[in-house]
């Protein structure tokens, strides 16, 4: 990984939910692309074996334990890391649940679960990174949104209100810290063949067959976008969101 100059070279950067899925393979990406990677996730034993395998390859990586539901946990996470590698450039919110349950069949607890993993981790990350790229003079945000964000889902009513909300808030902070050099910007996939994806292999084939390209998107896939909005390749983008669906356009 390190052997050739990459397009992250020198930069920090921090994954949640990259125990496994689509921040799993963001981490690998940023680590071939020169990034010291610091993973996070509350599964310990993947993340760990994911900082290993990087790390086996020649790469800089750390696995950091976080719950992005607790906000002490996040502020553990950018504190070590800045102790260990004395600054943050890229931060990717990566980390959810799927809110799948119909409105009326929905309780409080179940709005509380989504909103506080989906929405909340997210904004409890950037509360404690925004500020550090600002001192520092840039950084890169990268919110993992959804496309059901813009189409919306009649069964996943939460799910559509949390992602559709963070997309609306990403656009508000990139205005405002434009003049900061700190870019942010949505990644918002549609259907991505990962783990809890295929977790119902019946309704997995189901949504598959309404793509037009006819086949889910991967978590590579999702990870080369990443890489470039974290890069210098896309230094004028701000508040824009990247939908990569297979042709599921609105």
């Amino acid at each position: 990984m390190s052997a050739a100059r990459g397009r992250l070279d020198g930069r920090v950067a921090i994954i949640t939910g990259a125990t496994s899925g689509i921040g799993e393979a963001i981490a690998y990406r940023f680590a071939r692309e020169g990034a010291v990677t610091v993973l996070s996730g509350r599964r310990s034993e993947l993340g760990e074996r994911n900082a290993r395998r990087i790390a086996d390859s020649g790469g800089r990586a750390a696995f950091v334990r976080a719950d992005v539901r607790e906000q002490g946990d996040i502020k553990a996470l950018v504190a070590e890391t800045v102790r260990r590698f004395g600054k943050i450039d890229i931060l990717v919110n990566n980390a959810g649940v799927l809110g799948n349950v119909r409105f009326e069949e929905a309780t409080i607890d179940d709005w509380r679960a989504i909103v506080d993993t989906d929405a909340l981790g997210g904004i409890s990350a950037m509360w404690e990174v925004l500020p550090l790229m600002r001192r520092q003079g840039g950084g890169c945000v990268i919110n993992v949104t959804s496309i059901d964000a813009t189409l919306s889902s009649p069964h996943e009513p939460l799910y559509c209100f949390v992602k559709a909300g963070m997309e609306h808030l990403t656009r508000a902070l990139a205005k405002e810290y434009a003049a900061y050099n700190v870019r942010l910007n949505n990644l918002a996939p549609g259907l991505v063949a990962t783990d809890l994806a295929r977790a119902n292999p019946e309704m997995f084939r189901k949504l598959e067959e309404g793509i037009p390209m006819r086949r889910a998107g991967t978590p590579d896939e999702m990870a080369n976008i990443a890489a470039w909005l974290a890069s210098d390749e896309a230094s004028f983008v701000t508040g824009a969101t990247i939908e990569a669906n297979g042709g599921m356009v609105r």
